[in-house]
C-alpha cells in the first residue's frame, strides 16, 4: 500500500517537474527560432530545459505504469489530479507567476477531492 502511494506521488512529482522544464524551456532567452512549424520544433529540440522535461517525462511514464500495476485506476486517476496543484504551487515559487485566490481556492478543492477519493 505505502509504495503504490510513493509510485503515485512520484508520477504526480515526475508530472509537475517536467511541465515546469517545460515552461522554462519556452521562456529561455536564447536566439529567437526561426519562423515556422520547423523553427519552432528545432528550438524545441535546442533547449536544455526541453530535453531534460522530456527525460523526467519518460521516467515518470514508467512509475506512472508501475503504479497502475498496485493501485486500482479509480483511485490512481484522481490521484494524478495532485498534479494540477503541484504546478500551481510550481507556478507561484518557482516560476514567480502571480496565482489568483480564486486559482488557490481551486487548488484547494482539487485537492479536497483527491483526498476523499484516496483516504480508505
Amino acid at each position: 500500500m505505502i509504495l503504490m502511494f510513493v509510485l503515485l506521488l512520484g508520477a504526480v512529482v515526475g508530472d509537475v517537474t517536467g511541465q515546469v522544464c517545460f515552461k522554462l524551456g519556452l521562456n529561455a532567452d536564447e536566439a529567437p527560432p526561426r519562423p515556422g512549424p520547423i523553427g519552432f520544433v528545432m528550438a524545441l529540440v535546442r533547449s536544455p530545459w526541453v530535453i531534460v522535461g522530456l527525460a523526467v517525462y519518460v521516467v515518470e511514464f514508467v512509475i506512472w505504469y508501475a503504479a497502475l500495476t498496485l493501485a486500482p485506476l479509480s483511485l490512481a486517476f484522481p490521484f494524478a489530479a495532485l498534479s494540477y496543484c503541484g504546478v500551481v504551487l510550481a507556478s507561484k515559487f518557482i516560476l514567480h507567476e502571480q496565482v489568483s485566490r480564486q486559482r488557490w481556492l481551486a487548488t484547494v478543492v482539487v485537492a479536497i477531492g483527491v483526498a476523499l477519493v484516496c483516504i480508505p
